[in-house]
């Protein structure tokens, strides 16, 4: 008479478990009770074992860190593209004054001409530039020109800055995901993940 073997392939944790071939609740009353005095530690290693394995998987962030985090990029986004547009406002403003200097110029010009060719005498021309100059003031072109150009370097920093953040809010939100799996799968273990 043979005894016929259970086999433990493909089986996990405690049900992997065979005492003389035999899964422990087959096995005779007396060595039964003695192995399932100690089937409560092997579940409890069991179920340690499976907690360790999903810890040393995933990060070890919390969920509301890396949302907190996800929050501060996308406030550093609305700030940046607030000053984006302080600064396209200034290009605006500058180009204006610019396009003022330039018309006053020409209107100097013309006037300069007009007095040369005798058709203003010197006081009408000084009372028309001393208008012209009332009217459009003095602003130094080159200044704003070079300020413009230091608006649009600002501009294409912010934007650097802006790709920076997305990435971050792109690399948290991968992360973030992994911890959510994480805490999912230690929820079915009686488990939190370090930390929370």
């Amino acid at each position: 008479m043979t005894e016929e073997r259970d086999s433990n392939i493909g089986q996990e944790g405690i049900e992997s478990i065979r005492i003389a071939g035999k899964r422990i609740d087959d096995l005779p009353i007396g060595q039964g009770n003695e192995a399932k005095a100690g089937l409560a530690d092997a579940k409890e290693t069991a179920r340690m074992n499976s907690i360790n394995t999903i810890n040393a998987q995933y990060p070890k962030h919390r969920v509301d860190y890396l949302a907190s985090r996800i929050t501060e990029c996308q406030g550093n986004i609305t700030r940046i593209n607030t000053s984006k547009s302080e600064q396209a406002n200034m290009i605006s403003e500058y180009a204006g004054h610019i396009k003022l200097c330039e018309h006053r110029d020409k209107e100097i010009d013309r006037l300069g001409k007009a007095l040369i060719d005798g058709a203003l005498d010197d006081k009408t021309h000084k009372a028309q530039l001393r208008i012209l100059k009332l009217n459009f003031p003095p602003y130094n072109v080159e200044a704003m020109e070079a300020q413009i150009i230091q608006c649009q370097e600002a501009i294409e920093r912010c934007d650097i800055v802006i790709g920076a953040e997305n990435e971050s809010i792109r690399e948290f939100t991968d992360v973030m995901a992994q911890c959510r799996i994480r805490d999912t799968e230690l929820a079915k273990y009686g488990a939190v993940a370090e930390g929370s």
